[in-house]
């Protein structure tokens, strides 16, 4: 009796042990995660003040010391969103871990409730087996026959109350699954867009250092270098991009596509520019991916109605390809997906006079991309709103809670002010 009491209290305490120890872990694994959302939104208002920093700097007359200082804000913007990146995938990669182990739970708990249905079956089988009246005849008396039909009756009503638990489970677990898809496809997005700001800080370190060398630190040398700049109004003008379709386009034609689109949407052209610049460098990288390979297939059917109308070969082609993990399948100089296309291309067509409009033209690209952002606010033309839209634009319903929107969108808006001096210094000329 003493060991069995011994056993009792044993296993009590270990119990306590066990929840101690989980709740422990749990309660440090968020305390990581709050850690981390509070050092991300650190750097991310550090970002924010960088570029508005740059912005304001490049208003200001132009200077060797005020151009050092651009270069050098430069630098800490692409450290601090490098940093921010890094902490965003371990982030991700604890999010992914914990949404792996819920889906783990959750088909346990679904096979558990199948076994439950299985055996509630089984008894029901065996009450079915005979006839009302044989039923009725191997119970002696009626409140034998009535506790049967009870039991029956518990045993129906179990059955539909763990279909019930078994279809709850299963909406829960594709939830669970498709959200895990989605932070593994941000995961890549991440990696890939990290890759962009290692070779954005080399080139701010790199075009400090050659500036420093080229006026030896003298206001004067700079000065002749500006007058430089400004002489050669040209090289910006007939900067070539090359293009899909076989074709080259000038930085001073993707300003006039992207002014026509402005007029169209309200969407500022430097904005307009900086988001097909990062999404395809304006047409020069479509893709080189087959629609059946990297497209997912709900956009088959929409794929197939865009590429008829235009009479081009679906097979031929080219879409982006689909990373490691997740889908590929968007068209063009902006990147749509077939399905997201179809929504606009009745507005562009109104707006270019190009029926049918194509995902491949940089007319109805510039177009599209302004009708969707003008969507989103960007029209309004301010930081806070181009940032939002630009979220949206790589996001969709995710842009508030996505990691990748928010590097996405800076990377954007330092673009979008790179642009916008080359403009400027177009327009000073004129």
């Amino acid at each position: 009796m003493v060991n069995k009491l011994y056993s009792v209290v044993f296993l009590s305490l270990f119990l306590i042990m066990a929840l101690f120890v989980f709740l422990f872990g749990l309660s440090q694994v968020l305390a990581q995660t709050d850690d981390r959302d509070a050092k991300i939104r650190q750097l991310e208002s550090l970002i924010e003040q960088y570029n508005q920093e740059i912005a304001k700097k490049q208003t200001e007359a132009q200077n060797l010391a005020n151009q050092i200082s651009i270069f050098e804000l430069q630098v800490k913007q692409a450290q601090a969103e490098i940093d921010a990146t890094n902490l965003s995938i371990k982030q991700l990669i604890s999010a992914i871990n914990q949404k792996e182990k819920n889906i783990f739970q959750k088909e346990k708990e679904i096979g558990d409730q199948n076994v439950l249905l299985a055996r509630y079956l089984k008894q029901v089988q065996r009450s079915d087996q005979g006839s009302l009246l044989e039923f009725l005849l191997k119970n002696r008396r009626f409140s034998d026959f009535f506790n049967d039909l009870n039991s029956i009756s518990n045993i129906q009503n179990q059955i539909h109350d763990t279909l019930l638990k078994i279809k709850d489970l299963k909406e829960k677990l594709v939830k669970e699954k498709e959200d895990l898809e989605g932070d593994k496809a941000e995961q890549e997005q991440l990696k890939r867009i990290q890759n962009k700001q290692k070779i954005a800080l080399e080139s701010a370190k790199k075009d400090k250092q050659k500036l420093l060398d080229q006026t030896k630190g003298q206001e004067k040398i700079y000065q002749q270098l500006i007058a430089k700049t400004r002489a050669d109004i040209e090289v910006i003008k007939n900067q070539p991009y090359n293009l899909a379709m076989g074709f080259k386009m000038t930085f001073e034609e993707a300003l006039t596509h992207a002014l026509k689109a402005s007029q169209y949407t309200g969407v500022r052209p430097a904005f307009l520019m900086a988001i097909l610049k990062i999404e395809s460098d304006w047409g020069g990288n479509v893709g080189k991916g087959t629609w059946r390979t990297d497209m997912h297939p709900r956009d088959f059917n929409a794929f197939a109605t865009i590429t008829s109308a235009l009479g081009l070969n679906p097979d031929s082609t080219p879409v982006s390809k689909k990373p490691s993990y997740g889908w590929g399948g968007a068209m063009g100089p902006a990147q749509f997906i077939p399905t997201t296309w179809l929504l606009y291309d009745e507005a562009v067509a109104n707006l270019t006079g190009h029926r049918p409009p194509s995902p491949w033209n940089i007319e109805d690209a510039f177009t599209a991309s302004g009708l969707m952002l003008a969507e989103s606010g960007a029209n309004q033309q301010t930081y806070a709103t181009e940032s939002k839209a630009a979220k949206i634009y790589i996001a969709g319903g995710r842009w508030n809670r996505s990691l990748t929107a928010r590097i996405y969108a800076n990377n954007v808006m330092a673009e979008a002010a790179r642009i916008q001096k080359n403009i400027d210094i177009l327009n000073q000329s004129k």
